[in-house]
Parts: structure tokens; sequence; C-alpha cells
């Protein structure tokens, strides 16, 4: 209580304090000083006229305003809403807990932290919100669905299976319960059923998407029964690898390791071990995968691949740089997806003459994407100052993709480096006037004005680029060009 106290009269002293010193530098003489004299000084110092003076752009990562210390229930479930469409997950989880805590006894709370749990992977709490939504409403049959894949996540197999059984013994025709009896069938090696299961739900089924997934599976069984003098091993490897193409990551490692128990100098079932570990973010437990199959051989492709993609997500830029090389010379295909992950590594490492050529290699192989001629353009600006090398690829894309938006921004944006300002600001117009949403074109607009002294311009065209693309990297950048201008 004294520390509060103290704390109060600080607080108390730096006010008289700074009220004497605005009373002293206004000349005030300080005998007729009254509580309205205060005010008026306090109030010129606060008050700022917003219709002369433009407000500084605040970069925000999300927009969203300042949290209210007392939302209602309601109020907590629409920003948890908010945030969840917007892909930030933790902000809505947060949110939907303190919903939950001011209506403990209401279940759509525990409902969106489910789904959230589960799309941010955090299985343990997603299991916990599933079993208080049991508790409350015990035949929530979606909750029991989601249970399930829950287990299966956790490689909870057993269980999983049991609420599955559970749910096909009820009057609900599913195919996805049958998909998932279908995979689990599969994965203890009860083949005949598991086969019945997967035609049953494609029989079910209305989903595309899980029609192909249930025809990737049956392949397997299919290619299995040509190679008629295959082992059993043989099948396995070759269900694991469906369930790797069906996304299917922890049934893999199950099939795989029961391969690797019995035979530990398969190549091809320890890559397929360390891409289903991958996947899963378990990148330790793929780096031992991969090396091992490298071990065996050192030669092929797609381990060195693999091994490259492997060190890059761990951070390690110069072990990924080499393995992937190793993969490029040894002909791995497709090469476009190594120049653009070496690309990628080389602009992080800040070697920007071999990023900008493993960008072009990219461009070399397939110019279909009009995007792909951003970065290059952008590190032939911005790094190595070779604007006419950045003209030409601007050019390039202009006659691949003739009358588009972004074609004459990447040319006006090349011209600003050539200091050809007329061309510029025509294509750059021209470029809005195609897609008047392109936050880009206004950006290069605004830099076009500010090199041109045109200040009140390039400030609108900033704050467009801004207002179109809040979130996201031009829109910060427009942000910090208009806040920068405003201090010059």
């Amino acid at each position: 209580m004294r520390k509060f106290f103290a704390f109060i009269l600080a607080i108390i002293f730096a006010f008289l304090v700074a009220t004497a010193a605005m009373v002293w530098q206004k000349g005030i003489d300080f005998s007729g000083v009254n509580i309205n004299t205060v005010k008026e000084i306090w109030r010129d110092i606060i008050t700022i006229d917003v219709d002369e003076e433009r407000e500084e752009i605040k970069i925000t990562e999300v927009n969203m305003p300042e949290p209210e210390p007392n939302l209602t229930y309601d109020e907590r479930i629409e920003k948890g809403d908010y945030y969840f469409e917007r892909g930030f997950l933790t902000f809505a989880s947060n949110e939907y807990v303190k919903a939950a805590n001011l209506e403990p006894n209401r279940i759509e709370p525990y409902l969106r932290l489910l789904k959230t749990n589960y799309e941010l992977g955090d299985y343990t709490r997603a299991q916990s919100n599933a079993e208080t939504i049991l508790n409350m409403d015990p035949t929530n049959y979606e909750t029991q669905y989601d249970l399930a894949l829950i287990y299966i996540r956790q490689s909870e197999f057993d269980s999983a299976q049991i609420m599955l059984t559970q749910l096909a013994s009820s009057e609900i025709t599913d195919p996805r319960v049958t998909y998932y009896r279908a995979l689990l069938q599969i994965t203890f090696d009860n083949h005949e059923e598991g086969k019945k299961s997967l035609k049953q739900a494609k029989v079910e089924s209305q989903d595309p998407e899980l029609s192909e997934k249930i025809d990737i599976l049956l392949n397997a069984y299919t290619e299995y029964e040509f190679a008629k003098a295959a082992e059993e091993l043989y099948l396995s490897e070759l269900l694991a690898r469906a369930f790797n193409k069906v996304e299917e990551y922890e049934m893999a490692i199950y099939k795989l390791k029961n391969i690797l128990k019995t035979r530990s100098d398969l190549r091809d079932a320890w890559i397929l071990f360390g891409f289903a570990y991958l996947n899963l973010e378990s990148y330790h437990f793929a780096l031992s995968a991969f090396e091992r199959a490298y071990e065996l051989d050192s030669e092929w492709p797609t381990t060195q691949y693999f091994l490259g993609l492997t060190h890059a997500e761990m951070g390690n830029t110069d072990d990924a740089i080499i393995y992937l090389n190793y993969a490029l010379s040894n002909n791995f295909e497709p090469a476009i997806v190594i120049h653009q992950k070496l690309a990628d590594l080389y602009l992080a490492a800040e070697d920007y003459t071999k990023a900008v050529d493993a960008y072009e290699s990219v461009l070399s192989i397939n110019d279909e994407d009009i995007n792909a001629f951003v970065r290059p353009i952008w590190i032939y600006l911005d790094y190595l100052n070779q604007p006419a090398e950045a003209f030409k690829i601007a050019e390039t894309a202009a006659v691949a993709f003739p009358e588009t938006a972004m074609s004459y921004n990447l040319l006006g944006w090349s011209q600003i480096g050539t200091e050809d300002y007329t061309e510029a600001e025509k294509n750059l117009k021209k470029a809005i006037e195609l897609d008047s949403n392109l936050a880009a074109a206004y950006y290069n607009l605004g830099k076009l004005y500010e090199i041109r002294y045109r200040t009140d311009m390039a400030l609108d065209a900033y704050q467009k680029a801004y207002e179109l693309d809040q979130n996201g990297s031009i829109g910060n950048l427009a942000a910090q060009a208009y806040n920068a201008l405003m201090t010059k």
C-alpha cells in the first residue's frame, strides 16, 4: 500500500513540475495561475488539428483495435472467429478460452477450441476439448468423429478403432467413418476387410477428394497383384507410400517401422520414413532417416533432395545448398523445384548473384506464372543495382502476359530503376486501370511520385497501397514509406 501511495505522489509531483515549466515557458505570472489557466495550457498540448495534419499510418500485425478489458461472451466469440478466419489461430484460441471462462456451461467455445487446437496440431488440448464437449453432450456425433481423428494423429490406433466402430454402429451412413475404418484395417494388415471397406466408402461418398484418396490406396493393391512373385514386405511398402500420398503420415510411420525392423537395408523405405516425419515437422527424425538412406546409396538424387529440404527446415543453409546441388547434378526431376529452393536459400544467405541466377533458371524452365518474375526484378533493382537487367526481365513478362496488370506494374517498377519516369508513370497507371486493387502498383507509383517530389500524390499512393494490403508485405512497405515521408 505504501508503494502505491508513493507511486501516486510521484505522478502528482511530475504533473506539477511539467505544468510549472509550461507556465514559465509561456511567460505567465505565477501569481495569476488558477485551475482554468492549467486547463487551457494542457488543452493546447493535447489538442491535434486533424484537418491540417496527416495521421501516421500504424503498422499492425492484425487490423484489430486494442483489446477491451470487459468484452462480453458474444464479443469474445466474434473476436475469436475474426482471428480464426484470418489464420491467427493462437489469438483465436485465447479469445475462445476467455469466452468459455465467461460462460463455462455453454458448448460453443469448446467446439471452436477443438477445431482451433486441431488446426494448430495441439492434439492434447484438442482431445481435452473433445472430452469436455462429450461430457456436456455424450451423443455429439461430429465430436466423436473428431476425437477418433485426434487419436489417429497421436498414433493411438486402438482407441481410434473403438471410437470409429461405435460410430459405424449408429444409423448414420458416413463415408468418412468407413474410410478411416478401412485405413486402420490396412494398418493392422487386415487387407481383405480393408479393401472391402474402401470400396464401400467409395460407393457411399459424394466427395471427389475422398474418392481420389480411396483410388490411391486401391491402386497400391493392384500394383502388388501385378507383381505376382513379390513378397508381402513389398505390399507394406506400397501401402506406406500410399499413406504418405493421402497424408496419413502416422499410419505410414507405423507401417514403415515394422518394415525396417525386418529389413533395415531398404533405401526406399528409409526415404518414405523420412518423408512422413518431414511432413509432420519432426525434422530430427526425418534427418536421421534420410541420412540412413544416404548411407545405403549416396548417389540417389531423391535422397539428396530430401536431405537438402530437411537441412533447410532446420536452418542449416550451407548443408541444404550442398545436398540440393548434389541432387541437381544427379538429374533430379522436376529440376525447377530445386532451382526455386536454391534461389530462396541463396537469397536468405544474401548471395544475391547466385539467387538471381537461380530465379532466372526457374523462369527458363517455366515462365507460366507471372509472380515468378517478381523476385529476380527485385534483386536486380534493390541489391545488385542493375536496373537494365531488371527491365529485360520485365519486358519478358510483358511478352508472356500481355495486357495484365502485373506485367505493366513490373515494367513501371523497373523503369523507375532506369530513370525512365515518364514511361514508368504510364505503365503503373495502366496497371491500376487494369486492376484497381493491385497494391504493388500503388506502392511503386508512390515511390515514383516521391522521387519526383510530388509529396502529396506520393502520400496518397502509399496510403492506398496500405489500405489494399494492410496485413501483407506491400502494405507494410507502404506504411513505412508513408511514415518516413511524413517526417521529411
